[in-house]
């Protein structure tokens, strides 16, 4: 027979190797498979290889692989390797005519494609692709996991969900959410087939809105990849989302092969060129790359134990007998039952009177709660019949989640939270504790105690990341029994170090490290470790250890592991107190709480009142249920499961206010009674969050227009509009126009306009917007009207607080470009740019545009304007006078209010999911924080952080009013995403400690609908409170100390050396030189990276971005490395003011310093106004300013050669080398000779460069880095990415830092002049000069590079800006601002077709300057790939590899497909064109001044 030339492809996923063989001729499918790997990727292609050898022996095979796990196996084995989007691509191109998306999911993996079709040629390519993270939500593992909560097989869950009628609201963002949202569900009775369902609509919405990122998923849509082959509903969920016809629907034959299909594919269309392999050759190859790869980073953290006398030392200490009191007489026993309902588990406890344990029970509730209780209470009186005993149960008490739900079916006398229970039950076992740290299936609670009070609770948020469930999954998925784990990890010689992930980013740690030749021992030990460092990184966020006292207690099922007590102890280094029960202490807290509830009822009444149903009664309990039940006594309409029981009581679940409880016909009058009484509360408690919404949105006073106009004017209920309703409402019907404003925000609102979210991770509040445009678009509204608000006048005693969020003064602009009214719905979409630094500014500005855009005259637009300013007038001052009469009756009462912390739009009620209701069903008023009389009056001079944002200051400043006022209590509203928030947290906790010990509570909310971990957080504070409240006690309140004790004195300046952390480490290496050339000490640190990373994560706030953990954490690194003389040295760091995080960078450092135990290291700024005195000793002054600036372009030019020379040097290392000697006489010259000594040696630099040998005849593909300017330009943050994208064949372009610095300077003269600000003539004529200076640095650095023939001068800042003004006008700043935009066009219209936006994780100027404007970019460059990576302390590399391989790949086909002359298009003419959609307002002072 003769031999047959096949081509095979093999996709090696995260979770699943498919194999497919074809006949290249043909296009034949011979064979295919696909199997799931159990994480052993390198064994399952030993299989798949196998199985050729057996089925095609005899054939000649050429072998592609692809797949996220096959990048370095394929490198190893010499063979080809194309990217999984790629080889998708590839097979649907090949299999379909007609496709507009497809839409793929893996084990982890999910992609999003779009395809057009080449109107020249017809050919059909991709145009764009969405790839996810390193978080996994939305795809296989996601379902795998539901699978297990549910405990169905996986295999099951399509038919489970098929039955399925009612979809709940649960998360798709991953696993540990949905888990969250499941687990309770489930407890209450919902049916298994209505979660699996909800489970289907979860991983759609997530792919529709967290994938698509505002790009428009149309039909015809191809589903792939096993959870679509598998899970033939899931593609109905998505075609129903989609609103899909059935012809809109493709379904490849074998979905799940897809991606080998196409890498077999590949071999005909990329890899023409391959050698046909032999099997047995890589059989053997595969072998010893097994070794090989097992070397690769295989990174360890030290065993558990140095020695086995240490190992039983530890084991010793922490084991207990457990002393089961035996009764001495038969008869009755008088006893006290504790009962805790958590969220996984069941568990009870049987006390005598002397609060002896006589027995107790632990077991998996297995989704029905009451029933595994039943039988296990029926077992304890049968166990102790047949001793003889009669049990007398005293009083009953129930805690965790079901403490309502076994306190109604069980008529339990007592009930409490379960964070009560928990620390009474500690108290009991060690008198003196001072911290409780407890961890369960899914939740975690941190308390601090002084004396046996509770001082402070934290518990968990939505995420149940760090809890006993991550444990257990990982362990199943190892085929590690629960009862083996410790066992197993105390076994490790080299745990693995894995990082403080949450449990689906941990996947791609945990594939990387068992490529990297970690055996499960090993992966498990790791595990163990990093729970701990969750709680502490993520949870708790607690870097100064020795907050937690010197008796530390641990208690919950997952410290009933021995590994993870241990990774306590060695993370805190001190040891830690177990009691006996740790499993079954919320139990006991609850069994002794009953106990002492119980003989208060019998000394204060002299009788007690029985009422739990007793042990016999378990013996025919029954209870009803009724799921999907709609509550018929509001709008909402809640979809509550009322469950009924014998005792004639009810649990109603799912209900969002107090009136849902009510069961019966709401027609009959004793059930309208009863809603009437459950309201009551509510309606006599005031709730200014209710009265504030309605003070806002109602009309105000106007006088009669001068014209009436036909216009209606639609105004959407999102961010800006909820501090300023008022004034543009009325504003604009003064003006003779109608106002539309959009619906209140509902469910439906908000996942219609979810498709149109272009950043998965901005927060909630920005994301409801979307949904209020289309809102205002079916009202059918004339036009829509966004300001983009940049800055408004100073509210407070800070002058400084003018700067707006980024996000809520950039969203208009993410509108404009990626969910733009004119184009979907033909509505006039009005984004008018405003700077408003005062009341002159704001008025100028309005009748500017109102005459420019709408034709009407000075006086009338001034007449409206008052009459606003009246309606603003109006508004604050009644709710002011509401609360000052609030303040008064609570004062008089002995009572308390709270105030709840929030921003402006905060006030919508599904965003702050109506928690005031919390507060005032419990007869507690709620605050605003701008309802506070006196706010504005508030001394903020002794905060740490700078006051740069009047909402932050309303926080700060109502902090420390309720720190100092016995009547008032502190809730702040935390957004989850929000940068800013992290370090206001912190703040607002500081003050109100310093001042009177009040502990405020932080309740971070988003999306998901969270009512259950809600109500445990507040009831807890609350208990807390009354605990507190009831001791005698007056207020103690302390005038606040000095934020910043310690100085840089100017005696410092001879005998402190002053270590420069990097940014870039040229830019730090410029810094330490013209910083020493103002007489300091100085020395620019190393680049930072794993053990920089470590600390800083360790040390910041987990949610303040990986910039600021990066160069705190070298700082940390450098005092702890023993290199320095702890009290002669300090840290020079980079400070701004305005919106970015960058401002607060020496307030988060001085908290690390602090609590990493270098209080006396001080720090300087090169901020030259110094409001805090941090460094009185230093003031960076003009020549210094000067001297940097001059020496920016020269660093930008010299990295400019660098990378045009390295990937075309004859000689390896020798363009880095010369870089290296340039960059030492640069900073040399500057230190010693200021801009002439730099001149000098930048001439030297520039002669080095050109003694470097390089051959660029053959053009590589260039890739431009723009994006966040750390990242950029620190290769230990950014992972070397550009070594890595120079490696893989590209030629690297940076952003410049010198427009990154010269930015805030320039966007601030433009403003001055443009928009005529009023502003002193002195900062006005300052900001012209800085700019100005900025122009001469570029002469001098342009005349001196000239002399080499590689270097182009860079096109300046003014003129360079001009590109982005249709994306984002140039006065417009916030973080990188216009240069993002700015620079990707202007390189695109060099030829340039690949880009990298390199962002934090999180990061707020990112939502509008990156990923808010890339499909917007899109439609300019059709053929440009933008690829938007985030970054994060613990972001994986194969990720990122994963992702930047796609570019690579793209780019090779781009440059061997795409002829030369295409890349010259007319851009002027698009530019134009998209010009005028923008409004002529907006363009009249779009070009900037040139110089």
């Amino acid at each position: 027979m003769d031999r047959r030339k096949l081509h095979v492809g093999i996709d090696i996923g995260s979770t699943t190797t498919k194999v497919v063989v074809m006949n290249p001729v043909s296009d034949e499918i011979l064979y295919s498979n696909y199997a799931r790997h159990g994480a052993r990727q390198v064994e399952s292609v030993e299989r798949c290889l196998e199985e050729l050898k057996q089925r095609f022996g005899e054939d000649e095979l050429c072998l592609a692989l692809t797949g996220s796990g096959s990048k370095t196996l394929a490198d190893q084995l010499g063979v080809p390797y194309v990217q999984e989007v790629v080889a998708n691509s590839i097979a649907i191109r090949k299999k379909f005519r007609n496709v507009s998306t497809a839409i793929e999911l893996g084990g982890q993996d999910a992609k999003v494609l779009f395809f057009r079709r080449d109107k020249a040629t017809g050919t059909l390519s991709v145009s764009d692709m969405r790839m996810n993270g390193s978080c996994a939500g939305g795809t296989g593992a996601f379902l795998d996991e539901v699978a297990s909560i549910l405990r169905v097989p996986s295999n099951e869950l399509n038919d489970l969900a098929s039955q399925g009628e009612t979809v709940y609201d649960i998360s798709g963002r991953c696993g540990v959410y949905a888990k969250t949202d499941i687990q309770p569900l489930l407890n209450q009775g919902v049916s298994k087939s209505n979660l699996a369902l909800s489970a289907f609509h979860a991983v759609a919405k997530q792919t529709i809105g967290g994938l698509a990122q505002g790009l428009t998923i149309r039909g015809p849509v191809i589903f792939e990849g096993g959870p679509m082959t598998f899970e033939p509903k899931l593609i109905q969920v998505f075609a129903e989302r989609l609103h899909l016809s059935e012809e809109d629907i493709l379904i490849p034959d074998h979905p799940e092969t897809m991606v080998a299909y196409g890498a077999a594919l590949s071999l005909n269309e990329l890899f023409k060129s391959a050698a046909p392999v032999k099997l047995e050759e890589l059989s053997a190859s595969l072998a010893e790359a097994k070794g090989g790869l097992q070397g690769e980073e295989a990174e360890s953290a030290p065993p558990f134990f140095r020695s086995s006398e240490e190992r039983e030392e530890f084991e010793k200490r922490h084991s207990h007998e457990r002393n089961v009191w035996e009764p001495e007489t038969t008869g009755t026993i008088r006893a006290y039952l504790g009962i805790d309902s958590g969220s996984t588990t069941t568990k009870f406890v049987l006390m005598d009177e002397e609060e002896h344990i006589l027995d107790s029970f632990y077991a998996s509730n297995g989704g029905e709660p009451l029933e595994v209780a039943r039988k296990a209470l029926l077992a304890l009186r049968d166990r102790w019949r047949e001793k003889g005993t009669q049990l007398e149960i005293l009083a009953a008490g129930t805690t965790g989640y079901g403490e309502l739900l076994f306190e109604k079916a069980f008529s339990a006398e007592y009930h409490t939270v379960e964070t009560v229970a928990h620390a009474r039950a500690a108290s009991q076992y060690v008198p003196d504790i001072t911290f409780l740290l407890d961890i369960g299936g899914q939740d975690m609670k941190a308390v601090w105690l002084d004396h046996g009070v509770i001082t402070n609770i934290v518990v968990n948020e939505a995420c149940s990341s760090g809890c006993g469930s991550f444990l257990e999954n990982f362990a199943a998925s190892l085929n590690i029994p629960v009862d083996e784990i410790a066992r197993k990890a105390f076994s490790s010689d080299s745990p693995a170090r894995l990082g403080s992930r949450c449990t689906v980013f941990m996947n791609s740690s945990i594939v990387t490290a068992q490529r990297n030749g970690k055996q499960p021992a090993d992966i498990m030990a790791g595990l163990c470790r990093s729970i701990i460092e969750n709680v502490f990184t993520k949870v708790i966020r607690v870097s100064n250890l020795d907050s937690l006292g010197d008796k530390i207690v641990v208690q919950g099922g997952t410290f009933q592991n021995d590994a993870v007590l241990r990774a306590l102890e060695q993370y805190l280094g001190r040891e830690v107190v177990r009691p006996p029960y740790a499993g079954m202490m919320g139990a006991i807290g609850v069994a002794l709480l009953a106990k002492e509830n119980r003989q208060k009822q019998l000394a204060k009444e002299g009788q007690e009142a029985r009422t739990f149903i007793g042990l016999d009664a378990m013996e025919h309990f029954t209870y009803t249920q009724k799921e999907d039940s709609p509550c018929p006594f509001c709008v909402n309409h809640c979809k509550r499961t009322i469950l009924s029981f014998p005792n004639g009581k009810n649990w109603v679940t799912n209900n969002r206010c107090e009136r849902g409880e009510v069961v019966g016909d709401p027609k009959d009058q004793a059930v309208i009674a009863q809603v009437k009484e459950q309201g009551k509360k509510l309606r006599e408690t005031e709730n200014l969050f209710a009265y504030r919404e309605k003070l806002l949105f109602q009309d105000y006073p106007i006088a009669q227009p001068a014209q009436n106009r036909d216009t209606v004017i639609g105004l959407p209920r999102v961010l800006s509009f909820w501090e300023l309703a008022p004034f543009w409402t009325t504003f604009w019907r003064s003006l003779g126009f109608q106002v539309r404003l959009s619906n209140p925000t509902t469910r439906q609102m908000y996942e219609n306009g979810l498709a149109a979210v272009t950043s998965d991770t901005v927060c909630f509040p920005a994301k409801l917007v979307h949904g209020h445009l289309r809102n205002l678009a079916s009202h059918k509204v004339g036009r829509i009207f966004m300001p983009s608000i940049t800055t408004t006048p100073s509210e407070n005693t800070v002058a400084s607080s003018n700067s707006m969020c980024a996000v809520v003064k950039g969203y208009p602009f993410v509108v404009q470009n990626s969910d733009s009214p004119q184009k979907q719905w033909n509505i006039a979409y009005d984004a008018p740019l405003f700077h408003w630094y005062s009341k002159k500014d704001r008025d100028r500005q309005l009748v500017s545009y109102m005459k420019e855009e709408f034709g009407i005259e000075r006086d009338q637009v001034e007449t409206a304007i008052g009459a606003a300013d009246e309606a603003m007038a109006q508004f604050k001052g009644n709710l002011k006078k509401a609360a000052q009469e609030i303040l008064d009756r609570v004062r008089s009462e002995g009572k308390f209010a709270v105030v709840l912390a929030s921003r402006p739009y905060q006030n919508d009620s599904l965003v702050n999911h109506n928690l005031p209701d919390l507060f005032t069903s419990q007869g507690i008023p709620v605050l605003t924080v701008d309802s506070l009389p006196g706010l504005e009056e508030v001394d903020l001079s002794k905060s740490s952080v700078e006051i740069v944002n009047n909402y932050h200051a309303r926080m700060l400043s109502s902090a420390i009013m309720a720190a100092s006022r016995e009547e008032l209590e502190y809730v702040q509203i935390v957004s989850f995403g929000c940068g800013h928030d992290a370090y206001l947290s912190d703040e607002i906790i500081r003050l109100m400690k310093e001042i009177s010990g009040k502990t405020p509570l932080v309740l971070k909310l988003d999306e998901s609908d969270i009512q259950g971990p809600l109500r445990i957080r507040v009831r807890s504070f609350l208990e807390t409170l009354a605990i507190r409240r009831s001791g005698e006690e007056e207020l103690q309140v302390r005038p606040l100390p000095e934020p910043y004790p310690v100085k840089f004195e100017a005696a410092d300046r001879k005998s402190r050396v002053v270590l420069i952390p990097n940014t870039s480490h040229a830019f730090s290496r410029i810094m330490a030189a013209a910083f020493a050339g103002q007489g300091l000490k100085t020395e620019s640190l190393e680049l930072g990276r794993e053990e920089a990373i470590r600390y800083g994560k360790q040390y910041v706030h987990n949610d303040i971005c990986f910039p600021a953990q990066m160069v705190i954490g070298e700082a940390l690194s450098a005092l702890k490395s023993g290199r320095y003389d702890l009290n002669h040295v300090a840290i020079g760091m980079g400070k701004y003011m305005g919106d970015c995080r960058l401002t607060h960078y020496s307030k988060l450092l001085r908290k690390a310093l602090d609590d990493a135990g270098f209080a006396n290291v001080p720090i300087l700024t090169n901020d030259d106004q110094d409001p805090h005195q941090i460094h009185p000793g230093f003031q960076m002054n003009l020549i210094t300013a000067m001297r940097i600036a001059f020496a920016l372009p020269m660093i930008d030019a010299l990295e400019g050669l660098l990378r045009k020379i390295r990937p075309y040097e004859l000689e390896k290392g020798s363009a880095d080398q010369a870089f290296e000697k340039g960059m030492d006489v640069l900073c040399e010259g500057l230190e010693r000779r200021g801009i002439a000594g730099a001149k000098k040696g930048f001439a030297q630099a520039i002669r080095y460069m050109k003694e470097v040998h390089y051959d660029r005849s053959k053009k590589r593909p260039q890739v431009l880095i723009v994006g966040e300017y750390l990242l950029n330009f620190h290769p230990g943050a950014n992972h070397d990415i550009e070594g890595y994208l120079e490696k893989n064949g590209f030629e690297i372009i940076e952003a410049h830092m010198t427009d990154v610095i010269r930015k805030t300077y320039f966007t601030k003269d433009t403003q001055n002049w443009e928009y005529h600000l009023n502003q002193p003539l002195k900062e006005k004529g300052w900001y012209w000069i800085a700019d100005q200076i900025f122009e001469f640095a570029h002469d001098a650095a342009d005349r001196i590079a000239a002399a080499h023939p590689l270097y182009t001068p860079p096109t300046r800042l003014p003129e360079l800006v001009k590109g982005s003004d249709p994306i984002i006008q140039h006065t417009f700043d916030t973080g990188e601002g216009v240069l993002i935009p700015a620079e990707i066009i202007h390189y695109a219209k060099e030829g340039c077709r690949s880009f990298v936006i390199l962002q934090p994780f999180g990061c707020l100027p990112n939502h509008i300057v990156g990923r808010g404007v890339t499909k917007r970019l899109k439609e300019l460059y059709p053929d440009a790939q933008i690829l938007s990576l985030d970054y994060d302390p613990d972001v994986s590399f194969a990720n990122i590899e994963n992702r930047l391989q796609m570019l690579i790949m793209n780019a090779r086909a781009y440059e061997s497909t795409a002829p030369g002359a295409s890349v010259q298009r007319n851009e002027e003419t698009k530019t134009e064109k998209k010009k005028k959609e923008y409004g002529s307002w907006n363009a009249k002072r779009r070009v900037p001044r040139t110089n």
